[in-house]
């Protein structure tokens, strides 16, 4: 069974986005308030490729529920297992160390603070954040009290990377439909791939 999703932001513009592109995704409820005051067991935290997490919303989770020690947890963590780099497109899963919520499912939106408004970042993060996810509950199977049920996962890309909330929407829909919703009709073809990616982009 797949972790309940929660797309949650205090951004109108935002919402209302994710609201036409996720209306009819029974398995996924959008919010429009503090993500940090949300019942789950993970928290999806857009950081940079190094694991800096001193910008936008992940400032304030580190500020609010960690008081920087996810900082440096993670980055040491990203510099022991990958190489000191965790690239835009994966994602780790760690323990929060938290009385708030149990993991953090970091995943970067942009190498280094940049506009990557014009590229798919948002995609390549979500769907790193679902999968990893998924990849957690996979090897915790016979540790059902262990497995993540509830996520909340931010709008991708939209601080710093200053991608317009209806690009980064329907980029987090796309990665939804294809790891959840097993929609991969658009990998048939290197044509159809091509066509998929300038949507993303155009948005």
């Amino acid at each position: 069974m797949p972790a309940a999703l929660t797309l949650c932001d205090r951004s109108t513009d935002m919402v209302q986005a994710w609201k036409r592109y996720f209306l009819d995704e029974s398995g996924v409820k959008v919010v429009n308030q503090n993500i940090l005051t949300l019942p789950i067991d993970a928290l999806a935290v857009p950081a940079n490729a190094f694991g800096f997490t001193d910008g936008g919303v992940d400032l304030a989770i580190s500020k609010e529920i960690f008081d920087w020690r996810l900082q440096d947890r993670l980055r040491a963590l990203i510099d022991r297992d990958y190489g000191g780099e965790l690239l835009v497109g994966q994602a780790l899963v760690m323990p929060a160390n938290s009385g708030r919520l149990r993991y953090v499912v970091v995943a970067p939106t942009m190498r280094v603070p940049a506009d990557v408004s014009n590229t798919v970042n948002a995609y390549l993060a979500m769907r790193a954040i679902l999968r990893a996810v998924e990849a957690h509950n996979r090897a915790n199977k016979a540790s059902p009290g262990d497995q993540i049920r509830a996520l909340a996962v931010p709008g991708m890309c939209t601080g710093t990377g200053t991608m317009p909330p209806e690009r980064a929407a329907y980029q987090m829909w796309t990665a939804y439909r294809s790891i959840i919703m097993g929609d991969l009709e658009w990998t048939k073809t290197l044509e159809k791939q091509l066509d998929l990616d300038k949507k993303m982009r155009e948005r």
